[in-house]
């Protein structure tokens, strides 16, 4: 692996306010090689998620922050390359905390889950991922969605809330999405099955909550 290139984007610094692209910087590194106990991935595909944002604060939240010049943490799918960790094979698909790079190694004790074989890569990194998760887990769990229930859902036409507007359908309730464009509210309600939509851009909110 030595004579291949790892790929990175790193963070450079910690952001004041909206991400500017020399928050991050461009690094180029030798693939490495996996010693006793780790797992050589080749990510594939790569979870961008809201929460990328939080993680480089120099806050703790229910994960340690990204370190400056550290590889930008992101959930990814990928193929194993080489293991020396017992339950990895070459091929073997496999999710983890892959980061922003081609390449990542996993320590014995990181978390890294086999995927089955037949696994679709693409319905695991969004719908069965962490947006997936999170519109099921917070809408299921915390909301507790009884039949006959309105359910609002902001920013419904995003990757979390266009799943919780359909979850909250499942359950018998009446989903109503906030979404930034009439292209938007035609999706979420003609494909999705809203039962109402509301351009809070171009809309009065409140009355429009009230009609529906």
């Amino acid at each position: 692996m030595n004579n291949q290139i790892n790929r990175q984007w790193r963070l450079r610094q910690r952001p004041s306010g909206a991400l500017q692209e020399n928050d991050f910087a461009w690094h180029e590194e030798a693939v490495p090689e996996p010693g006793p106990g780790q797992v050589l991935v080749r990510n594939l595909y790569l979870s961008l998620d809201p929460a990328n944002r939080g993680w480089i604060n120099d806050v703790p939240t229910y994960r340690a922050p990204v370190p400056v010049d550290g590889v930008m943490a992101g959930f990814a799918i990928g193929q194993v390359v080489a293991a020396e960790r017992e339950g990895f094979a070459p091929g073997d698909m496999v999710e983890g905390d892959g980061g922003w790079q081609d390449y990542a190694l996993y320590d014995a004790g990181a978390s890294l889950r086999r995927l089955p074989a037949d696994d679709d890569p693409l319905a695991r990194i969004s719908v069965l991922g962490v947006t997936g998760k999170t519109a099921y887990w917070g809408l299921k769990d915390i909301g507790e969605p009884q039949a006959g229930e309105t359910v609002v859902v902001s920013a419904a036409a995003g990757a979390v809330g266009s799943l919780a507007g359909q979850i909250a359908r499942i359950h018998g309730c009446r989903a109503v999405g906030l979404a930034g464009s009439d292209d938007k509210c035609r999706w979420i309600t003609d494909e999705l099955g809203f039962d109402a939509a509301i351009n809070y851009k171009s809309e009065n909110v409140m009355a429009a909550l009230k009609q529906h």
